[in-house]
């Protein structure tokens, strides 16, 4: 009996030994297995080195145990811990390697700074300042530096203006595509000698004071985007009015461009002109020399002028009216004219020739008279008897009565009223007359 007692013994210690074993495995294993799970957070802990306290406006997704710290690039330590606080500001530790706190000075200063263009991870990056002492204590948020995210950027842009960007993304990619990488790689490959170039514009860059000029320089654009940042308003007009500009000029790009041909001929014009016009000018300069004593009596003469056109104004003004007048007369006076031309054309030839013939010669001649009025009529040209005869007619008809204007006969008796005979009365008169102031020679000679 005794021996089974003894395998019983034993066969019942068996169990208890592997359950033991079993519950170091575990543990074993959980710690192996936190291990790996905060195997960032270990290492970090048996890590030498001192903890910096650095105070940024936003923490940007840092992550304890995981996050870099750099100096001028080269990894010197591990975030170890972030407290976030309400304002969004965040307090984080920093666990760099022995020595560090000794390189970065009295008043270093911090900054986060993205591991690629468009953000994702960050990492903080020291910069030594101050005197060369060990630095100890929290690096205040004046001396830190947050980036600006593109996300950030593209929030403040419009959306036409994200829209644009994308566009002008797709149109480089197709520029690449199209064979814009070996034109970059041309470019790349001529840059070295265009670099060497552009040293001596980059030195007139900087002005003739470096350490003042572009300073100047950057604080005039400070206080430009300044002063936009106060009135957003008007940026958004200068924009607008940019953009009608520029649609303007593109309507107008035909136009523009041949002004543009037309200008190298318009210039050599110009240039023509100046040549004749300096000709001119040094004809001119010869001549004033004797041209100013006429210029100094034409002074004289202007001023003795003034009180005569002082004088000539009233006149001017009722002449003014004179011609408001007259201006419907002589509007009317064109087509009156028009048509005399007409009658003018149509009276030449025959007709003027008569009134220039016979009929000027009997109103410039003396009327006499023939047939039955021989012996009559005077020596004053026909127009001026017809003239006396109607001015004898205007008096003889200024009589009036009460029936009203009466024209006056004065009938009478003469030797020629006597008719039907061979010879009248006054004609006898005349013969008997001019033959007793002949003489017998005369007669007997006749």
């Amino acid at each position: 009996m005794k021996p089974f007692a003894l395998r019983s013994r034993i066969g019942h210690r068996r169990p208890v030994s592997a359950f033991k074993l079993g519950i170091v495995v575990l543990v074993a294993t959980l710690l192996a297995g936190y291990a790996l799970l905060e195997k960032d957070r270990v290492a970090t802990a048996l890590r030498p080195g001192d903890i910096i306290r650095v105070q940024f406006a936003q923490d940007y997704h840092l992550q304890p145990f995981v996050s870099q710290v750099k100096v001028a690039g080269v990894p010197v330590g591990v975030v170890s811990s972030v407290d976030r606080s309400g304002d969004g500001s965040a307090l984080v530790e920093l666990k760099v390697d022995d020595g560090v706190t000794g390189k970065l000075g009295a008043a270093p200063s911090a900054a986060l700074r993205p591991t690629t263009i468009l953000g994702g991870k960050y990492y903080v990056e020291l910069v030594p300042g101050g005197g060369r002492t060990t630095f100890a204590g929290t690096i205040p948020v004046e001396r830190t530096k947050t980036p600006v995210e593109l996300q950030q950027v593209a929030d403040a842009l419009q959306p036409d203006a994200v829209k644009g960007m994308r566009s002008a993304t797709q149109n480089v990619d197709e520029a690449l595509r199209a064979g814009g990488t070996a034109a970059i790689e041309s470019l790349l490959a001529d840059a070295p000698d265009t670099l060497d170039a552009m040293t001596p514009v980059l030195q007139g860059l900087q002005g003739a004071d470096p350490r003042t000029d572009l300073t100047n320089v950057v604080r005039g654009f400070e206080s430009t985007a300044r002063v936009l940042a106060e009135k957003p308003g008007q940026l958004d007009s200068i924009v607008q009015n940019l953009q009608q500009v520029t649609s303007t000029l593109d309507h107008r790009r035909d136009d523009i461009a041949a002004a543009i041909a037309a200008l190298p001929g318009a210039l050599d014009n110009a240039d023509d002109g100046l040549a004749h016009l300096g000709i001119t000018l040094g004809k001119l300069r010869d001549t004033a020399d004797t041209a100013r004593p006429v210029a100094r009596e034409l002074d004289a003469f202007l001023a003795h002028s003034d009180p005569v056109l002082a004088r000539t104004r009233p006149l001017l003004t009722d002449v003014r009216g004179l011609l408001t007048d007259a201006q419907p007369l002589v509007e009317q006076l064109v087509p009156t004219a028009h048509g005399a031309t007409q009658v003018l054309d149509d009276v030449r030839g025959p007709v003027l020739d008569r009134v220039n013939g016979p009929i000027m010669s009997m109103v410039l001649s003396p009327f006499k008279g023939t047939g039955i009025y021989a012996g009559g009529g005077s020596d004053q040209p026909f127009y001026k008897e017809v003239g006396y005869m109607f001015a004898t007619m205007d008096r003889a008809s200024s009589l009036t009565d009460p029936n009203g204007t009466a024209v006056g006969l004065q009938p009478g008796l003469g030797g020629g009223s006597i008719a039907g005979t061979p010879i009248n009365f006054e004609q006898l008169l005349n013969t008997l007359a001019h033959l007793q102031g002949a003489t017998p020679e005369n007669r007997s000679g006749r």
